[in-house]
């Protein structure tokens, strides 16, 4: 599941996007183990019979699918995480460390669908005064409407207790690896 939602005990509404994995880091790692053994053999075959051209190309072909394997590993450890309490909305974003923090006044905050037609789903954007990021990018099209949906009504209650005191990204650090 690439989409959590829980209410905290202080009123604070929490969204934990990640996209979906289909491996781990290490399970990754002993792919692209096997392939350099497969390469590397096969390279040293070829080598045997006097094509020795083959294992110069064969390393060419492991580096270049390690460093897709790495990219694509790495994209899949991003996370987003909003909170949302009486008077504030906050959006964190990072994969191993935090890498941007966006704030957004509660009352002002809007959310769109904006559809796009060279994708098969549209993106959903929040923001406001003119300032809009795009949410769950990586998330499917129906966890995405049920973020939408989840947020359309958290923003549309009118809030009776005041917001909590403590800052909004208390903790957050240490889950996003800083």
């Amino acid at each position: 599941m690439s989409l959590r939602t829980r209410r905290e005990r202080d009123g604070v509404w929490r969204f934990e996007l990640e996209p979906n994995r289909s491996s781990t880091w290490p399970q990754t790692k002993r792919v692209l183990t096997a392939m350099v053994l497969l390469n590397g053999l096969i390279a040293l075959v070829f080598a045997g019979q006097g094509l020795w051209l083959v294992a110069p190309f064969s390393g060419l072909e492991v580096a270049a699918l390690g460093i897709g394997l790495y990219c694509c590993s790495r994209a899949s450890y991003r996370r987003e995480l909003i909170q949302l309490d009486g008077e504030r909305l906050v959006v964190l974003r990072g994969g191993y460390r935090l890498e941007s923090r966006d704030e957004f006044a509660r009352p002002w905050v809007r959310l769109y669908w904006q559809p796009q037609a060279n994708r098969g789903c549209g993106s959903l954007r929040l923001g406001s005064t003119g300032r809009f990021l795009e949410i769950g990018s990586f998330l499917p099209h129906a966890e995405r409407h049920r973020l939408a949906t989840e947020l359309t009504r958290l923003l549309d209650r009118q809030w009776t207790t005041s917001a909590p005191q403590s800052a909004p990204d208390t903790g957050l650090n240490r889950e996003m690896g800083l």
